[in-house]
């Protein structure tokens, strides 16, 4: 009887194997892992995209990864990133289980949730009040916010960095909320919201927690007092669930007392009939916009010093255009290409998450001959589509904003699949960010004031000999900017200060 028993259990593994390397063969190349723990320790700790970069020149455009039990795909060219994720959207749109950060947001985070009715409600809630004809009632508040960073720029330069997240959390809650400009980033509200924002990006990069690892889903069943992960979530979401709604209370105040408002919570509100809803639309907004913007001008200036021409050629278009003795505006959008190009380079050369955000197969597929099974995750990496030589020319690794402008410098027509965007840093189909467009806007604004009114060189050591920063260097999470550097910013002509100073009294008065 004995013996039987083991000749059952032999005969059992022995399908099992045979089945797990059947399945292995029809998967996707990649490099082979250990048991059960696959490629799980191959996987690098810092600047994953260069290893997912170097994986996909060598298993091709699309390549395997078990990460302890996870089936997870890489996607390395623009053509099977859109193949899939743009004309298979309805297999390709839904997330994977982000166990922890959708108990420290009550499941309300739309960026993160399942591709269900709610997360359809709120982002055709998002995209109505985000869209690109919606975003022109956004200027004023941006041309404002630049007023500020620039004169601020004027008495402290040092501290362009803070100046950034200053004026991309203020914008943020400027367009989100209705708010007044906030000066001053020790603002006790920005705190606890940035503070909020810092534990979902954590909790939002993949392997954060155990409980996230397929071989690990049983954690979810213990009981809370075993669990530490639980605990935290769900004592932060009680505490942030609190503030957060009270920020679109306070809209719905202002909406009921009959006061207009442009603010996106108000539309939110108007349309949704929910506060509660609206008030996690709003913070799933206000999460994906306050981080990246300042991410981008910080990337921004590391480009300007490594790539001075590229600076000139921008001057000397602002100059022609719009000249010394007033601020570029929103009417100089259609007359300043090279800026144009510049907000479309800078999101090329340096996009804020190179790996996105990953996606997850809601049924099995089949590509390029391969089986791609239900629930396994999918990963763009977005910097190889960004850097891809075949698309951007051999210099693709250096910042050039003339790649996106023909002999006569006007812009290109765009690459095919990017809706005309030109990169791919906005991500595909059905997730696609929806502020995009208010975000190209504020870039373009941001970076037309900064490059009016300032020249950016680089630092001289003792020796004369200016102080680079490496481009390659960066602080990591879900969103990625560069390691701290020093520069400096100087006022291109003595009539800058005085601009400023005009332009801000007009906009919020004296003595602010």
């Amino acid at each position: 009887m004995l013996n039987t028993v083991f000749v059952a259990l032999a005969i059992l593994f022995t399908l099992q194997v045979f089945k797990a390397l059947h399945l292995r063969s029809r998967l996707p190349p990649g490099p082979s892992g250990l048991p059960i723990l696959g490629n799980l320790l191959q996987l690098p700790t810092s600047r994953t995209w260069l290893t997912f970069d170097k994986w996909s020149k060598q298993y091709g455009p699309i390549f395997y990864l078990n990460i302890a039990g996870q089936n997870t795909i890489v996607l390395g060219t623009h053509k099977a990133a859109a193949d899939l994720l743009d004309r298979r959207a309805n297999i390709y749109s839904d997330r994977p289980d982000f166990v922890v950060l959708n108990l420290l947001t009550g499941g309300m985070h739309w960026a993160w949730t399942h591709a269900d009715d709610l997360w359809k409600r709120q982002r055709r809630g998002a995209h109505e009040a985000l869209s690109a004809q919606t975003a022109k009632e956004y200027f004023a508040y941006q041309e404002t916010e630049s007023i500020i960073m620039v004169d601020q720029l004027l008495t402290d330069p040092k501290n362009f960095l803070a100046h950034f997240q200053r004026v991309s959390t203020s914008l943020s809650l400027s367009i989100i909320y209705g708010w007044a400009p906030v000066l001053d980033s020790d603002h006790p509200t920005i705190q606890q919201i940035d503070h909020f924002n810092r534990h979902v990006l954590v909790s939002a990069v993949p392997g954060s927690f155990w409980v996230e690892f397929e071989y690990f889903k049983w954690m979810k069943y213990l009981p809370k007092w075993m669990c530490s992960w639980r605990q935290y979530a769900e004592k932060r979401y009680s505490r942030d669930s609190v503030m957060l709604e009270g920020l679109s209370a306070n809209v719905q105040k202002q909406i009921d007392a009959g006061e207009e408002t442009t603010s996106v919570a108000g539309k939110l509100l108007q349309n949704t009939g929910s506060l509660f809803e609206a008030a996690w639309n709003s913070t799933s907004i206000y999460a994906a916009g306050s981080e990246t913007t300042a991410a981008q001008l910080a990337w921004f200036i590391q480009a300007m010093i490594l790539y001075p021409e590229a600076q000139r050629l921008a001057q000397e278009e602002l100059d022609r255009v719009v000249g010394p003795y007033r601020l570029p505006n929103f009417d100089d959008h259609e007359h300043l290409p090279f800026i144009r190009a510049t907000v479309k380079e800078i999101l090329r050369w340096r996009a804020a998450a190179p790996l996105g955000v990953p996606h997850r197969l809601n049924q099995d597929d089949h590509y390029e001959g391969y089986f791609l099974p239900k629930d396994t995750i999918c990963f763009v990496n977005i910097w190889s589509l960004n850097h891809d030589s075949e698309l951007y020319g051999h210099d693709a690794e250096h910042f050039n904003p003339g790649r996106f402008l023909d002999a006569d410098g006007k812009l290109k027509s765009s690459i095919e699949d990017t809706r005309d965007e030109g990169h791919f840093s906005y991500g595909f189909g059905k997730r696609i960010c929806v502020g995009r467009h208010v975000a190209n806007n504020s870039l373009f604004i941001h970076i037309a004031y900064l490059l009016w009114a300032f020249n950016i060189v680089a630092e001289v050591d003792s020796n004369g000999k200016p102080e680079l920063p490496d481009p390659l260097q960066c602080i990591e999470g879900l969103t990625i900017r560069p390691v701290p550097f020093h520069c400096n910013i100087t006022p291109r002509s003595k009539d800058v200060a005085e601009v400023i100073t005009q332009a801000k009294v007009e906009r919020i008065g004296e003595g602010s």
